[in-house]
This record gives C-alpha cells, structure tokens and sequence, in this order.
C-alpha cells in the first residue's frame, strides 16, 4: 500500500471518529437533563406534566390569597430552580414552564425578578399560553398598571415601579395606546397630589395626547389653573418688589442707631444677633 493512500485512510478513520462522538448521545440523568438539546426535551416534557398537575391544583382553589400563596411558596421555588438551569444551559426553544414562572411572579407581586425573566423570555421570542391573547410586553405593562392603579385608590404609593417602567411602556414596547396613557395618567395624579402642577399637567398632556379618551381633562384644566398661579421661578432669597419697597421705607423712618460706648445697655439675651442666648 502506498503512502499517500495509507495516510488518506487514517485522516478518514480519525474524522469518522470525531463525529461518532459528537453525535453520541447523552445518557439522561438528572444531572444531564440539560447537557443536550435531546435530553433538555426530554426534561421540558417531565416539568410540563407537573406543571399540568399544578395548574389543576391552582384552578381548584376559589380564594385569590390561597392561590398567590401557592405560588409564592411552593410553585415558583419548584420551577425557577429548573428555570435557571434552562438560562445557564445556552439553550432555547419554547419554553411554558419558563412563562409560567413569569405569569406567576407578576401575580404574586414580584416586579424585579418578573421583569429581569420577561426580558430574558422576550431575547428568546417566547410566547404567552394562547388563551392570554397578547404578548409579553402587553402583558406585563398591564399587570404593572393595573396594580398601581388598585394601589393608589388604596392610598398606597405605586412608586418607583410606575416611573421605573415608562421608559418602556412609553418609548421600548410596543402597547396598546390606552395602556401606555394609564402610566402617564397615574404620574399625573401622583404630581397633583404632590402640588408638583408643572409636573401633573405634563404627565396629563402626554396621556392625553397619546389617548385622548384617558379621561384627564378636567385635572389637566386645574393643574393649569394652579400653575399659573403660581410665582415665577427664581431666587427664593430675593424679596418681591413690594416687599423691597416696604422694606426701604421701614429703614428710612427708622431711629438713627445709638453709637456704641461704654453707657450702652447691655443687651437682652433674646435680642443677641449671634444667637448666643438660652435655647
């Protein structure tokens, strides 16, 4: 055999080689339930048949409070252990367990760690259960808004999550007009409690100006009417000019000053302009 013709058959061997492994199978175990694309499958198929039996165990509980405290103490501890592990395994495909874990830590209040998730699940194109009807931004800008908005009628600021999410309500995401004029609306109401008017009938202009159906223009009208109430801004250490005028004509009727000397009285310790006197 020759040389060349010896050496082609080794290079074929090794390269058949390398590919038997690389196509090999990962034996599934706990431990490489997400070592490949097969077993990671494999795996999703096991958690979406406990997440079916959870489902059920959730719709067949009547009391709201019971069922955000199953999934606030049992469910999502359950899922986001398997959630991390699907986000550090690079891997991507759809996902229910994943936006499941997203829906439920919106319902349960958990803003931050939801909204970290919906980023990561939206860099995926992952999509909500078809019965929602609507994405995730949608989604999530809604269930943000409709908690703030029960909060303030309950006398509890929403703040920061309302300011934290209008760059992306009004700006990233694309919503429903109505949607993104609640966050300016319920910024409005914030400033107008606060008498912040030039704030209020900002907040109040955008909302309308996005949806002019929001329903602001009777607060918008006194925001601006106080507003223009309101002083010029300026040196707050600057007198008005009504005040400068009755201030110069206290000087010029004022006593000339005693010259100070040793028959002076002793001053009151009340009257010290130093401020040395008792507290």
């Amino acid at each position: 055999m020759s040389l060349a013709l010896a050496h082609k058959r080794r290079v074929i061997a090794q390269g058949s080689a390398v590919a038997a492994v690389a196509t090999a199978k990962v034996p599934y175990s706990a431990d490489t339930a997400l070592a490949s694309p097969a077993n990671a499958r494999k795996h999703l198929k096991l958690m979406e048949d406990a997440l079916a039996v959870d489902l059920e165990r959730i719709s067949g509980i009547n009391s709201r409070e019971q069922r955000q405290l199953l999934k606030r103490n049992e469910l999502l501890p359950k899922y986001l252990e398997y959630v991390q592990r699907y986000r550090d395994s690079g891997l991507s495909f759809q996902n229910q367990v994943l936006v499941y874990a997203l829906i439920w830590l919106f319902d349960t209040e958990q803003f931050e760690q939801g909204l970290e998730l919906a980023e990561f699940a939206m860099s995926q194109g992952q999509k909500l259960p078809a019965r929602f009807n609507r994405d995730i931004p949608t989604f999530v800008a809604d269930a943000v808004i409709d908690w703030a908005e029960a909060e303030y009628k309950a006398g509890r600021s929403p703040e920061p999550y309302v300011s934290n999410m209008l760059p992306l309500v009004d700006g990233e995401w694309t919503l429903f007009e109505r949607i993104t004029a609640r966050y300016h609306k319920q910024l409005g109401l914030l400033a107008m409690d606060s008498k912040e008017w030039g704030d209020a009938v900002a907040s109040f202009e955008r909302a309308e100006a996005i949806y002019d159906s929001i329903g602001v223009g009777t607060r918008l009208a006194a925001c601006r009417k106080e507003l223009a109430k309101a002083p010029p801004q300026g040196n707050a250490d600057s007198p008005a000019p009504d005040q400068a005028q009755e201030h110069a004509q206290d000087q010029a009727d004022a006593p000339p000053e005693r010259p100070e000397g040793p028959e002076q009285e002793a001053q009151d310790p009340e009257d010290d302009p130093a401020g040395n006197g008792n507290e």
